[in-house]
């Protein structure tokens, strides 16, 4: 015979369909948010805004982080954290800035660990809420990195982190798709990214102004550091390419070329 369903049962079966339910509308929620904080984010950088808001009020500026400098460090890490977490695309010039205002060794720490912070939340968020979506828009060139990751290892992770020219969002995205530890990635972004980073933080300490450049007054502008500096960061990928083992640095170069086409 059969028993009779128990009523711990019938309300296991009741609940589960609610709280499918309740997590889907939970997932949409976050999702909308998040993609309107994206949306928010990529009109307010558009056309310049960032760079004549920080040229405008650059002396402003430079007063207040003097007078509030612990203050002025943790709310750029914050900053910096939301942008590379959106993947807003002014890490370069936040970079430059930071750099000319905090001087080289704290806007250091502030972008090095900011923009690893917001890239491994930008992972997590590509991981969890938007798995579909980025399996999507990676289609057969994100499958291709999936495999030279699962391939090569983390290892991998470190040769396109060292390359400045590989678009960051890409790497972030794509690793969400793969079976990588939260922590690995974290601490290879870190690594890998710190290079390039001290590059243009330092490029950023030695600008005389942020006025200066947006006049483009090359005598002004022009140091001996300066243009040591540059000269690096021209190149720095050129280095990078050449001194990797021939076979992951050719895989990452694919991916390059394959994204920019």
């Amino acid at each position: 015979m059969c028993e009779p369903e128990s009523d711990g049962d019938r309300e296991a079966d009741v609940t589960a369909p609610e709280s499918k339910r309740s997590g889907s509308v939970l997932r949409w929620v976050l999702l909308v948010v998040f993609s309107s904080l994206v949306a928010t984010g990529v009109w307010a950088t558009g056309g310049g805004r960032v760079a004549a808001w920080l040229i405008e009020r650059e002396e402003v500026l430079e007063t207040w982080v003097a007078r509030n400098t612990m203050l002025a460090g943790l709310l750029a890490l914050g900053v910096y954290v939301v942008v590379a977490g959106l993947s807003v695309p002014v890490a370069t010039l936040l970079s430059l800035a930071l750099g000319r205002m905090l001087g080289f060794w704290p806007a250091l720490v502030v972008v090095s660990f900011g923009s690893t912070i917001g890239a491994t939340l930008a992972m997590v968020v590509a991981r969890t809420l938007l798995r579909e979506s980025v399996v999507k828009r990676l289609g057969d060139m994100g499958q291709g990195v999936l495999a030279k990751f699962e391939r090569n290892g983390t290892f991998y992770l470190y040769t396109l982190r060292m390359m400045p020219q590989v678009p960051f969002v890409l790497v972030n995205l794509a690793m969400g798709l793969s079976s990588i530890r939260v922590w690995s990635f974290f601490w290879i972004s870190q690594v890998g990214m710190l290079p390039a980073t001290a590059l243009f933080v330092f490029t950023g300490s030695e600008l005389p102004s942020l006025k200066a450049v947006a006049r483009g007054d090359a005598g002004e502008i022009l140091s001996w550091p300066l243009m040591a500096c540059l000269f690096l960061l021209g190149v720095f990928p050129l280095a990078v390419r050449l001194c990797w083992p021939s076979s992951v640095g050719e895989e990452a170069e694919v991916d390059v070329q394959g994204e920019a086409s």
